[in-house]
């Protein structure tokens, strides 16, 4: 029996988490039989999934039935969603789903998000971080350390779940002594207006890492994060000064094609730019030709889509519904 999964928050992660699902419905371990948002009614959501420019529903003819959308493949399979535009306390399907995923951003402390253990609801997953859930689990790091007992997990966000694996393996094999994580992030198209300049802000992941982690600290682990007027796929450059870098090149593409990294990255043989990586499922694509290695500094240059993060967030979702 698959678990029944319901979303709040319909921006850019429920968008993607949708369409990411859809396209493995018949495989997952969960249905998304509900939407909630507190500003978009269900014709808003329908026209969104009709004419976004990154997020592309060309395998399915989507009707709008009520207060219900239907998703109908070419096959004839058809998935339907309950969507509601209610206030986080009175949204009319709560605590019917299994598993509740809080996809607003709004609610990303652990008070905000009880309210939604209701009933045969036992279990809360937030698409962000948050500093104080029952556990932040981390697909393809930590994942397996789940229990019934955590009702309240955070998912990570984009950047920890791009550093926390990768940073996981190369201390493994080449013990790290300080690293940094260079990003340039996009900027959702609706805010496109306010801010036509760079932004110098803070990332979650320097603080996340440092909890998640025992061999980063604040003195060896520094991110720079800078947001800019540009909606496409973003960048992700990591270095690393490690105490060995024998073979690293060799060992670090064996773990991607066959080892602990597998599924979680991608390594791209030449730079062509950003937007070739749109709806990547990997958490960062490496770029193969930009790798250096300079007294033993490991430089690796890479692209993610943080909006399509959600691959990371299904397969932990879908990895707890399993159980």
């Amino acid at each position: 029996m698959r678990k029944i999964a319901g979303i709040n928050g319909f921006g850019r992660f429920g968008l993607h988490l949708i369409k990411y699902w859809l396209d493995r419905a018949e495989e997952s371990s969960f249905s998304i039989s509900y939407i909630n948002d507190d500003f978009l009614n269900i014709d808003h959501i329908h026209q969104i999934l009709l004419n976004d420019k990154a997020v592309f529903f060309n395998k399915y003819k989507i009707k709008k039935i009520g207060s219900t959308l239907r998703f109908l493949k070419a096959d004839g399979t058809a998935y339907e969603i309950v969507c509601s535009n209610s206030k986080k306390d009175e949204i009319p399907w709560l605590g019917e789903p299994d598993i509740f995923f809080e996809c607003s951003g709004k609610n990303t402390m652990r008070d905000d998000s009880a309210g939604f253990l209701k009933d045969n609801t036992k279990t809360v997953v937030i698409s962000a971080t948050s500093w104080d859930p029952d556990k932040t689990l981390v697909y393809g790091f930590n994942h397996e350390e789940y229990t019934p007992n955590d009702k309240i997990i955070s998912y990570g966000s984009c950047t920890v779940n791009a550093y926390l694996p990768l940073s996981e393996f190369i201390n493994q094999e080449c013990e790290i002594i300080d690293s940094d994580v260079n990003v340039i992030h996009n900027i959702q198209e609706y805010v496109l207006d306010d801010n036509l300049t760079l932004n110098r802000k803070f990332c979650t992941l320097e603080k996340s890492a440092v909890q998640l982690l025992d061999f980063v600290t604040d003195e060896n682990f520094v991110v720079n994060y800078t947001v800019i007027p540009y909606t496409g796929v973003s960048m992700i450059d990591f270095r690393f000064r490690v105490k060995k870098v024998d073979s690293f090149a060799e060992k670090f593409e064996e773990s991607v094609t066959s080892g602990s990294l597998k599924g979680l990255y991608g390594i791209s043989d030449k730079d062509r730019g950003p937007e070739v990586h749109n709806c990547t499922p990997f958490s960062s694509v490496i770029i193969r030709e930009g790798i250096k290695i300079k007294n033993n500094n490991i430089y690796l240059p890479a692209y993610f889509d943080n909006e399509n993060s959600v691959n990371r967030y299904y397969d932990l979702v879908n990895f707890i519904s399993a159980k």
